[in-house]
């Protein structure tokens, strides 16, 4: 286990057949995979998804990671947690079975994710860029404190654009000073890290 919420554990994934189940139905699923521009689901099989797991290292940074219920219970989605790049901004990533959407699970998860990556790295901010069309997902960002502070476009390469589309985002940053004040005036928080 990598970290506990109220409802929910992040852990690594293992090259169990659970795990790999739960990969492959997100990324097939045309509902969950349309925002990040897969408007039929991403084109991978269960063995490829194994391979991935297998030559994963023991890091919890910069791969998916899987959410599941407390004392064992059903796996409910994948996250990411980004080391930070060289303008000391991480990335994050939460994807949720749709049977899952609209219980909170997201902001759970995200505010756990950025609360991990102020801890355990030295970034300055927190990015995520949620599709122009999933309010949702911008809800999520501001639930923890993010700030829209831009937009994007983003086309797949050629060779993919027969079964993808161009993703128009907007960009969310959670900054470590923000996060830091709102830490502060939690009952029993003294500092930021």
């Amino acid at each position: 286990m990598i970290i506990e919420t109220p409802r929910l554990v992040i852990r690594r994934a293992r090259a169990q057949e659970s795990d790999i189940d739960l990969f492959y139905t997100l990324w097939t699923d045309p509902q969950v995979m349309k925002n990040v521009g897969f408007p039929s689901g991403l084109k991978i099989t269960r063995q490829e998804i194994r391979e991935i797991i297998m030559k994963q290292d023991q890091s919890e940074f910069n791969k998916p990671l899987i959410i599941q219920m407390h004392n064992a219970g059903p796996l409910i989605g994948e996250c990411k947690l980004g080391l930070p790049d060289n303008d000391g901004i991480s990335e994050t990533d939460v994807k949720l079975r749709p049977r899952f959407w609209g219980k909170r699970y997201g902001t759970e998860v995200k505010q756990s994710l950025v609360d991990y990556l102020f801890t355990h790295t030295r970034c300055i901010g927190i990015k995520a860029t949620p599709n122009k069309l999933n309010r949702a997902s911008q809800k999520m960002q501001e639930a923890v404190g993010a700030r829209k502070v831009g937009e994007e476009q983003f086309t797949f390469p050629e060779h993919m654009r027969h079964y993808t589309n161009p993703v128009s985002s907007y960009i969310y940053i959670v900054y470590r000073e923000d996060w830091e004040l709102a830490r502060a005036k939690l009952p029993g928080v003294t500092g930021g890290t």
